[in-house]
């Protein structure tokens, strides 16, 4: 399974792959490209987040701070 931050490295590499670009569609399609992997990568962390602000919200007792004594 590929993670965010995965996802972000590859979008790295296309947005360098764009700067070595001579044409403008070659260079366009890179950029394209990193867009679209930087937008999984966020609805990745989205999903990432929403599921642990689930699994919080059935254990309160897991995240209720813990008085010292």
């Amino acid at each position: 399974m590929v993670t965010a931050i995965e996802y972000r490295a590859m979008a790295l590499q296309h947005h360098r792959w764009a700067g070595m670009c001579r044409s403008p569609e070659s260079r366009e399609e890179h950029f394209r490209l990193e867009q679209g992997l930087l937008a999984l990568a966020d609805s990745f962390e989205e999903r990432l987040h929403a599921g642990c602000a689930t699994e919080q919200a059935s254990n309160p007792a897991a995240v209720a701070p813990v008085k010292p004594q």
